[in-house]
């Protein structure tokens, strides 16, 4: 058994535990059942329709005249802060918009020549 233990690197007692367990169970008990990371913290269906439906809104209809159009970190941060979730990655905002068919365009600005011949 010290073969085994070195070579996996685990405790005598841990060996003894998984043979008693798959003499009950087979094989199944080596299945390690992965599961596919950290479970969602905004799951409801009903809570990311809400942040798709103020990401169609304008910073202006919620009093912010500070900027016009949202960013992934200020539409995060306003979600925050008007408490529709409790924290809000980047990355998560990004697979709820994407999910609700939403993509972000990157503002371009023009500006008007002075020149009266152009």
């Amino acid at each position: 058994m010290r073969n085994i233990t070195s070579l996996l690197q685990v405790s005598e007692d841990y060996v003894p535990d998984v043979i008693h367990a798959f003499n009950e169970w087979g094989f199944d008990v080596l299945d390690p059942k992965w599961s596919r990371g950290r479970p969602r913290t905004i799951g409801d269906q009903v809570l990311r329709e809400r942040v798709c439906l103020i990401t169609r809104t304008s910073p202006a209809d919620w009093g912010i005249a500070a900027f016009s159009t949202w960013s992934p970190a200020k539409l995060a941060e306003h979600l925050v802060k008007r408490n529709v979730v409790p924290t809000l990655s980047r990355e998560t905002l990004r697979r709820i918009l994407c999910e609700g068919k939403f993509s972000w365009q990157t503002t371009t600005t023009w500006k008007a020549s002075t020149d009266p011949h152009s």
